[in-house]
């Protein structure tokens, strides 16, 4: 309707070679290379290259970096997704969150920043022509300076 582009890649949440139970607890950094589902309770970092479940009734506390997050659950830390964040109507993220795509259900809890960015394949597309323009802005603004006080 608006030419928004289709995601031919939507996060799949159904089949996962980690996963902490409900009545696991677990202390430390978590890092795969597939997806992770954790029920219980964690305290540290999930590292994924893949996407990350956060059962309802579960918390965790720490930092998460996945390529999408469905989050039902508790998390008190920052979240980096490369791809979406889903917080359901009984997920609840009290921290920061830098992601691609954002999806809040009803009843579903935002406590924090988010900052909304292209793909990290996109990602040095975006930045190179900041830093371009501000060098150029910058030596336009003393040839300005150097042109005004050869006039005066």
């Amino acid at each position: 309707m608006f030419n928004k582009k289709q995601d031919t890649t939507s996060p799949q949440f159904d089949n996962f070679d980690t996963v902490i139970g409900k009545k696991a607890e677990f202390e430390g950094t978590i890092k795969a290379q597939e997806p992770i589902r954790v029920d219980g309770c964690l305290t540290g970092e999930i590292v994924s290259e893949s996407d990350v479940v956060i059962g309802e009734g579960s918390k965790v506390k720490g930092n998460i970096q996945c390529k999408n997050i469905l989050l039902a659950g508790t998390v008190n830390g920052n979240v980096h997704a490369s791809g979406q964040l889903h917080i359901t109507g009984t997920g609840s993220l009290y921290g920061d969150a830098s992601i691609y795509s954002f999806i809040v259900d009803e009843n579903g809890i935002f406590d924090g920043g988010c900052q909304m960015k292209k793909s990290d394949q996109n990602k040095s597309d975006l930045i190179e022509p900041v830093n371009d323009n501000s060098e150029q802005a910058s030596s336009s603004n003393s040839k300005r300076n150097t042109t005004r006080k050869n006039r005066s």
